[in-house]
């Protein structure tokens, strides 16, 4: 790296084949970003490589014609640890498939330092207005370089903005794209503050060629951990009951039938609390790294380690540990409502004979007790349900924080 520069390193993969009007676009957008980047940071140096990878054609959908961009953003990652670059984009001329709205320019991950572009959109003609092909890959170039720049801001941890005007403001359409060109000095400093530690020399490019395997990830992690907790904020994690269908499903289903269950209730009374908090954190660090695991979530090391691996499995791990655990707080809190109202003490006293002679040896904790036993088996069986979540859709889940 030069002595005068700090260097940033952007990869720009070419997923497919472009026709000739995208290919002058995209060419075009990269320069145009440049540029701007350069305009806006001074002492910086951007190195764009453009790579190309028509064997990602075979990521498109049969039939639809569109891609997912869980796909594209797992062969980014790849790529940019390979290159050792800062951040990669994806481009393709295919539809992206989205997850939540109906149309996506881009989806953007910050647990993967990548994004996916997609030019199909952008594409005055594809919309229907009528312009030669000049103006077409004017105007291409224009909302690309706008996507990108968006989403570099977004990868360094800048918020959405209200503003129309602003590169971080959140398109309703492609043609709000041509409005985006501002961006506030806030914004613009943590910015530059982000870049800055960017750009400083990696972990496995210094001390950590010395360090063992534990070792190295645990410093990396240390060293990286806002930006691990920003990306589980950005993921949101405690939607996890919302988005994940099977999982919940299974768990209350779960949770509803312990509850219906004399022998559940004798069981989980006869526990100390001890037992029954041991039991929920076995259970929460089993359900974690099943999910992980059964997912695939954990970035294959296929090259030299690298500080940026470690940070996209922490972050990974961290979400779907937050994911579960919000999960389970869910179960604990309709467990113990259901109990306290449903089930009174004379009945409880009843099921739990062997532990419990009558309802007056009974105390308060006795139904937030039951509440956490009967949570902690169903997040159990709810972690069998997430594992059949397909894994396109449970991989945008945990990676994809934000859709263009």
């Amino acid at each position: 790296m030069s002595s005068d520069f700090h260097l940033i390193e952007i990869g720009v993969i070419v997923a497919g084949k472009l026709d000739a009007i995208d290919a002058r676009s995209t060419k075009l957008a990269v320069e145009q970003t440049d540029a701007r980047l350069s305009e806006l940071f001074a002492g910086f140096k951007f190195d764009f490589f453009e790579i190309k990878r028509p064997e990602m054609t075979a990521s498109v959908s049969e039939g639809s014609g569109r891609v997912e961009p869980s796909l594209l953003l797992q062969q980014a990652v790849e790529e940019r640890d390979a290159k050792h670059w800062d951040f990669a984009f994806v481009l393709t001329s295919a539809e992206l498939t989205g997850n939540y709205s109906p149309y996506c320019f881009a989806a953007l991950s910050r647990p993967l330092d990548a994004a996916v572009i997609s030019l199909s959109l952008i594409d005055p003609q594809a919309l229907g207005v009528d312009v030669d092909h000049t103006e077409r890959v004017v105007r291409i170039a224009r909302r690309l370089s706008r996507l990108m720049l968006h989403a570099l801001g977004h990868l360094t941890g800048l918020p959405k903005s209200d503003h129309p005007n602003d590169l971080l403001y959140h398109p309703p359409s492609a043609a709000a794209l041509d409005m985006m060109a501002g961006i506030d000095e806030e914004f613009l400093g943590r910015q530059r503050s982000a870049l800055l530690e960017i750009a400083d020399q990696r972990l496995e490019e210094g001390v950590g060629r010395r360090m063992g395997g534990l070792l190295f990830g645990v410093r990396a992690a240390w060293i990286n951990r806002r930006e691990i907790f920003q990306a589980i904020r950005a993921a949101r994690p405690w939607q996890f009951p919302q988005r994940l269908s099977r999982l919940t499903i299974a768990s209350f289903s779960t949770l509803a039938i312990l509850l219906m269950t004399a022998e559940a209730w004798d069981l989980a009374l006869a526990q100390s609390f001890e037992r029954v908090v041991l039991l929920f954190f076995f259970t929460l660090l089993l359900t974690t790294i099943y999910v992980v695991i059964r997912q695939q979530l954990l970035v294959r090391r296929r090259h030299r380690r690298s500080e940026q691996s470690v940070v996209t499995s922490a972050s990974a791990f961290c979400i779907v540990l937050t994911g579960m655990a919000t999960t389970w707080a869910t179960l604990f809190f309709f467990g113990s409502l259901v109990g306290l109202l449903l089930f009174p003490g004379d009945l409880v006293a009843h099921w739990a004979s062997s532990t419990v002679n009558s309802a007056r040896q009974l105390s308060w904790w006795d139904w937030p007790q039951m509440a956490m036993f009967a949570a902690s088996l169903g997040l159990l069986i709810g972690a069998l349900g997430a594992s059949f979540e397909s894994q396109h859709y449970f991989r945008h889940i945990i990676f994809v924080d934000e859709e263009i």
